[in-house]
């Protein structure tokens, strides 16, 4: 028993970490007792009703996120019972987000110094609040981080089926966030001469499978509501946020996120009009209002990065304890300065190993260019909280503690032969 302990002892610690920050904001914050449904998160419930009770896609949600969301309804639960899975699901990929973590690092450095690096994603609230809400960014994270795993075992391996997963997982995501769609098909340019080298290789079921999945949604979509896309979400974001404060900025006027006109009048349109509405209107706004449409894209980049978590802002005392609102008040605060010291980090950390790597490390490189991306993607929208810049915060931590740490894995990640 105590030699399977010292085995596993680093994997036991980071879950015992990890759940008892959980409960200790849990029980200041009293996360679990909270009944508020936002948007997004119904929006969520929709498209697994959609898949599971009428076969049938979602408007802005794809259909990977939809399958996770509703498992539960094959076994008869009920809506309710959607949000405890969905609290299961958020756990289990925000503790193995961190195990990821760690076997990453024990790469390069030791393991009690891989384990410290590990557990610094749980002392963010951000992300740890977000568990008991029905979105997509633990999942997402997750996800980014099994990508990045499975591509270091490539360049430790030098087996083609360790690529083949990874970008698969990288396209699959996009089924999970829509706005990872340029994120992955970056990646696979990156690494399409490997691609082309194998495509004949039985571990391609990978990528193809993959690929099939987003075929699926595009068709289903086009099928559906008229168009092939993975989503009409796009469109609605960059009209309603930076477009519509671009046209704020030009009329002097403050831009207003509820009390929107202009997307009041999108959202009276079919998702066909919804889709040529907004990319009119992006083009228009390119051409006659750019300068705007820069001062909208800076500014909501800034208040991506210096706001605090808006699931917090919302919560409400049901058990009239009489310290909640301190604690409140407290966590809210640590959320804006995490936000605004992590995006920092993330910005400087990114650009360092973006430089430093281009030619050398791909894999380090990409992990640097998937930050940057993130970064740069919050510029379409806004009034979100820390929900845009928390994705990237693991993903610091890592380049953090290959940054600190430099004394081992040099020479790990020479090119894979081109043959």
């Amino acid at each position: 028993m105590s030699a399977v302990f010292r085995k596993y002892r680093y994997y036991i610690f980071i879950i015992l970490v990890g759940l008892g920050s959980l409960a200790v904001l849990n029980g200041l914050l009293q996360l679990d007792q909270q009944t508020i449904i936002f948007p997004d998160c119904d929006n969520y419930l929709q498209s697994a009703q959609k898949m599971y009770h009428k076969f049938t896609g979602h408007f802005y949600r794809p259909m990977v996120m939809a399958f996770i969301t509703g498992i539960p309804y094959l076994f008869g639960s009920s809506d309710a019972g959607i949000f405890t899975w969905s609290l299961v699901v958020n756990i289990f990929c925000w503790l193995s987000t961190s195990i990821l973590l760690f076997e990453i690092l024990k790469n390069f450095v030791s393991p009690k110094k891989a384990f410290g690096v590990a557990i610094l994603p749980f002392l963010v609230v951000g992300n740890t609040v977000l568990n008991f809400h029905l979105l997509t960014e633990n999942i997402f994270v997750f996800c980014i981080m099994l990508a990045f795993y499975t591509l270091l075992q490539y360049y430790k391996t030098r087996h083609f089926g360790y690529l083949s997963f990874s970008l698969a997982v990288f396209i699959s995501s996009m089924l999970i966030k829509p706005g990872a769609k340029f994120l992955a098909i970056v990646i696979v340019l990156f690494y399409f001469k490997e691609l082309l080298k194998n495509y004949r290789q039985r571990s391609m079921i990978f990528f193809y499978g993959s690929v099939l999945m987003v075929l699926i949604q595009v068709v289903g979509m086009r099928i559906q509501y008229g168009d092939f896309t993975i989503s009409y979400i796009d469109g609605v974001t960059y009209h309603n946020y930076i477009c519509s404060k671009a046209e704020c900025f030009k009329n002097g006027t403050t831009y207003d996120q509820i009390n929107n006109p202009r997307a009041e009048y999108l959202f009276t349109l079919d998702f066909t009009e919804q889709k040529k509405i907004a990319a009119a209107d992006l083009k228009n706004q390119l051409q006659n209002n750019f300068p705007n449409f820069v001062k909208a894209y800076f500014d909501d980049v800034k208040e991506n990065t210096i706001s605090g978590n808006s699931c917090i802002h919302f919560l409400e005392n049901k058990k009239n304890s009489p310290d909640f609102d301190f604690w409140k008040t407290f966590f809210f605060d640590v959320t804006k300065w995490q936000n605004r010291l992590l995006s920092l980090l993330a910005v400087v950390l990114a650009g360092y190993f973006m430089l430093k790597n281009f030619r050398t490390n791909r894999w380090k490189f990409v992990i640097a260019f998937f930050i940057a991306y993130i970064i740069i993607l919050s510029g379409i929208s806004c009034g979100q909280g820390d929900r845009f810049h928390l994705v990237t915060f693991p993903f610091v931590f890592l380049l953090l503690g290959l940054f600190v740490y430099r004394q081992k894995g040099t020479t790990l990640f020479s090119e894979p032969p081109q043959t």
